[in-house]
């Protein structure tokens, strides 16, 4: 998928009538868009109308634009609209002496320079002990971030003498 298409996420209400769901669809076709996935809600019936969700990329603005355009033309409504990322999922184990203020620390220095979508960070330790087991898991929206966050995990095995482990996750 090149970087500057757009992602979209929509809930198209429209009559509940034969040829509906493919004009729906239609227009998505003539700006040159792509069709990632169509939900029909046929059983939701309210008003005469039904409920579509679609999923569809288009190269810029102004294609969505003339998207919204021709539905409006065709009386359908869009109830709910989003933009849909695509994200990278990340796991590492870290291993070793280390503080759970640090390790928090680690996860706002990668906060700082990647996009993440989400984080979570668990860890455990024996009483008595300074070693700590660490599991960060994360997604975030560029593949380029997986790589910093990588390089990131590396130099801390280094500064902190950490066993990294990588999630053999994607």
């Amino acid at each position: 998928m090149e970087s500057s298409r757009i992602k979209v996420n929509v809930d198209l209400s429209m009559k509940d009538v034969p040829g509906q769901l493919v004009a729906g669809l239609e227009p998505i076709s003539k700006v040159d868009g792509n069709i990632v996935g169509v939900v029909h809600h046929r059983d939701a019936k309210v008003g005469g109308r039904i409920t579509v969700n679609v999923t569809f990329e288009v190269l810029s603005r102004p294609h969505l634009d003339r998207v919204l355009e021709f539905w409006k033309e065709r009386d359908m409504h869009v109830l709910r609209m989003g933009s849909v990322f695509e994200t990278y999922p990340i796991e590492y184990l870290l291993v070793g002496e280390i503080s759970p203020s640090r390790l928090e620390d680690m996860i706002e220095e990668v906060k700082r320079m990647t996009k993440m979508e989400s984080v979570d960070l668990r860890y455990s330790s024996i009483l008595d002990s300074k070693k700590r087991a660490a599991m960060v898991t994360a997604k975030v929206r560029r593949k380029d971030d997986v790589r910093r966050i990588e390089e990131f995990f590396d130099s801390k095995v280094q500064d902190n003498g950490l066993l990294v482990i990588r999630g053999l996750g994607e």
